[in-house]
């Protein structure tokens, strides 16, 4: 009964963080690091997936735009798909992502195809907002605007205009 109990509170103390995630657009570096284990720590990815997936326009260039669903990462530029790759998470950085340097305060994901694989850091997430470095980087943050939802699983009678 006191496992249960704790395993609940930590779904719902998670929950809660993801939730003022959304609201707020915190790092999300800190929501997994509070996260007790690798089970939590999951789940904190899963919902980070979850809020990811729709349709977002770049803030710098309106032709630019990004499709996530599920694990599919499609980059598209004035209505044309330049490339489609996997995204995969990270709880801690590969070291081919960090290159030696500290990458404790750093959400990774990669984006892999059968050519490359390219690793990023996720700087923000909100319900509207998206922005993330390249790793190793060189500065430059890319910022998104949600403009389309996209279920993780689903047909297109689902997606929803924003």
């Amino acid at each position: 009964m006191k496992l249960k109990f704790v395993f609940v509170l930590s779904v719902m103390t998670t929950c809660f963080w993801a939730c003022e995630s959304d609201e707020s657009g915190s790092n999300p570096k800190q929501l997994l690091d509070a996260a007790q284990g690798e089970e939590d720590k999951m789940k904190v990815l899963d919902n980070l997936s979850l809020q990811l997936q729709g349709i977002w326009r770049s803030d710098d260039d309106k032709k630019s735009e990004l499709r996530i669903q599920g694990d599919k990462f499609t980059s598209v530029y004035d209505g044309k798909e330049v490339s489609k790759e996997r995204l995969m998470w990270y709880i801690q950085c590969p070291t081919i992502c960090s290159q030696g340097q500290d990458s404790t305060k750093l959400l990774c994901f990669t984006l892999e195809n059968e050519l490359r694989s390219l690793c990023f850091n996720l700087v923000n997430l909100s319900k509207e907002k998206l922005s993330y470095s390249q790793l190793p980087g060189t500065g430059n943050t890319l910022s998104y605007t949600k403009i389309m939802d996209i279920p993780k699983q689903g047909t297109p009678e689902d997606v929803k205009l924003k």
